[in-house]
């Protein structure tokens, strides 16, 4: 059967070098590639003779076949860049595909995505994840009244007026104990049952009066750190450990977990203003934390710790107590 499908060895090198190609390999039959080198590209191909001789099909499956496509798609890419400028996406970058990761820029709040596609500005218009969160804020803001009552049911009495958002702190004393409780809980997390009650009558929890570590940690396989606060460190990196989160790169020790927890809220904001947005699923984190998490895509663990040294130091500290290190007594950085 494979001597039916042979032909003459100069007859097959004669024609495929006349589409393009140098027949380098050995020819067994019609329907095995032939090993050659492209005369336009020098990519190494493997074309049949049977496809070869098929009109319209190129040799060269490599870099002038990209070139073909990308041809035929050049028409795509221009309706595709209207199509997002009209929903206020800038483009950064030429378009590939309508499912390929396009980078672009928010017209109305400057934001560079880089995970945005063409088929999700098609079904979803402006996609803009910042501009995202201002709508759902936006429908989720409450008014005073409503702040209010929230508070009270969870037994505090807000200290200064409602701040208008869910999502800032908001001093109140407790009306339990009269403990007054700085900078105060978001009310996002009153809400919903978070870490929003008085600590100092909590059974189990975050203590804001005992002493507290800030650590950060970071998990290699999903290219995502976190950083946080406890009570009790070593419960605690087990526990993130075996959610993957198994590398230590930083421990803050504090006298008192109160300015641990304003420690933690400024490395917060302090990411997110170097747009550092995206956390990491929810799913994958079932002890809680997963916004206090940031892609090793939008932002190094250089530019982390050098945030935190930067919160740390003036209060006092060196540089960071690393895993393996001996540890320093604990010293209380100043609040302010």
């Amino acid at each position: 059967m494979k001597e039916a499908l042979r032909l003459p060895l100069a007859d097959v090198v004669r024609a495929l070098e006349a589409k393009g190609v140098i027949v380098v390999g050995d020819y067994e039959n019609n329907r095995e590639g032939i090993e050659c080198i492209c005369l336009k590209c020098g990519a190494l191909v493997h074309p049949t003779y049977t496809n070869a001789m098929r009109e319209g099909v190129g040799l060269c499956d490599k870099q002038c076949k990209r070139n073909r496509i990308g041809d035929s798609n050049r028409g795509d890419a221009e309706q595709a860049a209207i199509f997002a400028k009209a929903n206020d996406l800038i483009p950064l970058a030429p378009y590939t595909g309508a499912d390929d990761p396009w980078p672009l820029q928010c017209g109305r709040c400057g934001h560079t995505g880089k995970k945005t596609t063409y088929s999700a500005i098609k079904r979803l218009g402006h996609v803009c994840e910042p501009c995202g969160r201002a709508r759902q804020a936006d429908s989720r803001r409450l008014s005073e009244v409503e702040a209010i009552e929230s508070m009270l049911q969870a037994k505090l009495r807000p200290d200064v007026p409602y701040p208008g958002s869910t999502d800032l702190h908001w001093p109140c004393t407790c009306l339990v104990c009269q403990t007054e409780i700085r900078p105060g809980p978001r009310l996002n997390d009153v809400r919903n049952g978070g870490q929003g009650g008085c600590t100092s009558c909590a059974v189990t929890g975050f203590k804001q009066t005992e002493p507290a570590h800030i650590y950060l940690v970071v998990n290699n396989n999903i290219r995502f750190l976190k950083w946080g606060k406890t009570n009790k460190l070593n419960n605690r990196l087990q526990e993130h450990a075996r959610q993957g989160f198994d590398k230590e790169k930083g421990r803050w020790p504090f006298k008192i977990g109160l300015t641990a927890s304003i420690v933690e809220n400024s490395i917060r904001q302090a990411v997110r203003a170097r747009g550092a947005t995206t956390q990491v699923d929810r799913e994958l984190m079932p002890y809680k934390g997963h916004t206090e998490t940031a892609s090793l895509d939008e932002i190094s663990i250089t530019e982390v710790l050098a945030i935190i040294e930067r919160l740390v130091s003036p209060q006092g500290y060196s540089g960071p107590f690393t895993s393996g290190a001996p540890e320093a007594d604990p010293v209380t950085p100043s609040a302010t």
